[in-house]
C-alpha cells in the first residue's frame, strides 16, 4: 500500500519560506485536521510503522514493551499511545524517541509523557523546542487561536539527550541512536533497531518530495548528502529505512538505493544553485524557479520550499 503525505505537502511550503520553526509548527497547527485514519504496518520482527499526519512514526514491540520513535500531533499521538500499549500489554511506553524537533515529530510528546518512562532526541532539540515554543506561542497570542488548537512543544518533555551516538537493550532488541552532524536540521537521529534491522531516518528521507531544509535550526544540505552515503555505507544491505514523509503515490520506506537516490538529489540541488548564482540569479529570480534537475525528474518541478535554503546556503560557502 502506497503512504503519501498531502498533509504534509500543504503545511511545509509556506513555512519552510520563513525558515523558523515556530511558523512551521503555527502553519501545520492551523490546517484544519483531516479526518485521521491511521495505517498500522510491521515491517519485521516486531518493528514496524504507523501513519496518520505529520511525520511517519516507527514502533517496536516486544515482551519488554514498546518503544516509538516521533510522535506527530497530539490527535494522532492520542490513538498511537493507545494502540501501542493495548498491543505490548503494558501500563507504558518504554521509550519515546524524537528523530528531531519539528512540530509534526514532536508535537504529540506532551501526550505519550504521562504514559512513558522516557523521552529522548538529540542535545540541540531542547534548545530548538524552546526557541520555537517561544515564537509559536507569541504568534498565537496576536492570532488569537481557538481554544482547539494544539500549543507548540515544549521543550521540557525531553527527559535525556544525546550528543553522539546512544545505546540500549530492549527485550531481545538493541537499540542505536546516532548524530552524523547538520543536515536536515542541526539535531537530527537515526534509530536503528539491530536485531529486526529497521532504521527510522526522520526528515533526513523525503522519498522523491522535495525536503524542508531548516537552516535556521543547523541544517547543512552539503553535509546531509554525506550523511545518507554514511548510513547508506554502515548499515547492512537488506536494512529497511523509515522515511519522515514520501510524495504522493510514494512509500514511506523503502532500502539503500533510496538513500543514495535522496543524497544525489541534495547534491545536485547544490550544484544547481552554484550554476544560477554564478550566472548573477538574485536571491528572488532564483526563488521563482521551476525547473526540473535533470535525472531527479521523480521529484517534480522546484518549489520554493528547498531553493531558499540552497541559494542561502551558496551564498554564505563563497565558493561557486
Amino acid at each position: 500500500m502506497a503512504l503519501t503525505r498531502r498533509h504534509f505537502l500543504t503545511t511545509s511550503a509556506a513555512a519552510a519560506a520563513a525558515g523558523a520553526f515556530g511558523r512551521l509548527e503555527l502553519l501545520a497547527q492551523q490546517q484544519a485536521p483531516a479526518p485521521i485514519t491511521p495505517v498500522i504496518k510491521e515491517l519485521r520482527a516486531g518493528a514496524g510503522i504507523w501513519t496518520a499526519r505529520g511525520g511517519t512514526i516507527g514502533w517496536l514491540v516486544n515482551p519488554a514493551g514498546a518503544i516509538a520513535v516521533d510522535s506527530q500531533f497530539p490527535d494522532t499521538a492520542a490513538l498511537c499511545v493507545e494502540h501501542l500499549l493495548k498491543t505490548s500489554g503494558k501500563s507504558e511506553i518504554a521509550t519515546l524517541i524524537n528523530t528531531h524537533h519539528h512540530g509534526d515529530h514532536t508535537g504529540g510528546n506532551a501526550i505519550f509523557r504521562p504514559k512513558t518512562k522516557q523521552i529522548v532526541a538529540h542535545a540541540n532539540v531542547p534548545k530548538y523546542l524552546k526557541d520555537g515554543y517561544d515564537r509559536a506561542t507569541a504568534a498565537r497570542a496576536q492570532q488569537n487561536p481557538t481554544p482547539a488548537t494544539p500549543p507548540p512543544t515544549e521543550p521540557t518533555t525531553i527527559d535525556k539527550t544525546v550528543t553522539d551516538t546512544w545505546s540500549f537493550d530492549h527485550g531481545g532488541e538493541h537499540v542505536s541512536a546516532k548524530h552524523y552532524g547538520p543536515g536536515h536540521t542541526g539535531g537530527d537521529l537515526v534509530i536503528h533497531f539491530e536485531k529486526a534491522n529497521v532504521a527510522h531516518m526522520g526528515d533526513l528521507m523525503f522519498n522523491r518530495l522535495h525536503p524542508v531544509i531548516d537552516r535556521a535550526n543547523g541544517a547543512s544540505i552539503a553535509n546531509w548528502t554525506v550523511i545518507l552515503q554514511k548510513v547508506a555505507a554502515e548499515l547492512p544491505a537488506d536494512t529497511i529505512y523509515i522515511f519522515g514523509h514520501a510524495g504522493t503515490g510514494r512509500e514511506v520506506t523503502g532500502g539503500r538505493a533510496d538513500l543514495l537516490h535522496h543524497g544525489n538529489y541534495l547534491a545536485a540541488l547544490l550544484d544547481y544553485a552554484r550554476a544560477q548564482v554564478k550566472a548573477g540569479r538574485t536571491r528572488e529570480e532564483f526563488l521563482k524557479s521551476t525547473d526540473v534537475i535533470k535525472g531527479f525528474e521523480d521529484y517534480g518541478p522546484l518549489v520554493m520550499r528547498p531553493l531558499a535554503a540552497a541559494f542561502d546556503e551558496v551564498s554564505a560557502g563563497g565558493k561557486l
